[in-house]
C-alpha cells in the first residue's frame, strides 16, 4: 500500500471517528433528557393516582349512602306491591 494512501485512509478514519464521537454526545445528551422527562412524567402519574384515590374515598360514603337508599325503597316498593 502506498504511503500517501494510508495517510488519506488515515485521515478518513478520523473524521469517521469523531463523526461517531459527536453522535454518541449528542445521543447522551438526548438520552439525558429523555430520563428527566420520565422521571417527571413518573411524580406527576404519582401525584394523580394519589388525587384519584383521595376522590375514591371521598365518593365511597356517598355511593354506599346511595345503595342504602336504593334497598330501602326497593324494600318499601315490594312491600307496597
Amino acid at each position: 500500500m502506498k504511503a500517501s494512501k494510508f495517510l488519506k485512509l488515515k485521515a478518513r478514519f478520523a473524521q469517521a471517528s469523531e463523526v461517531i464521537i459527536e453522535a454518541a454526545k449528542e445521543l447522551s445528551v438526548v438520552v439525558e433528557k429523555t430520563v428527566k422527562e420520565v422521571v417527571e412524567a413518573e411524580k406527576a402519574v404519582e401525584k394523580l393516582v394519589e388525587e384519584v384515590k383521595e376522590t375514591v374515598e371521598e365518593a365511597k360514603p356517598i355511593v354506599e349512602e346511595i345503595v342504602e337508599e336504593v334497598k330501602q325503597t326497593k324494600k318499601k316498593v315490594v312491600k307496597d306491591a
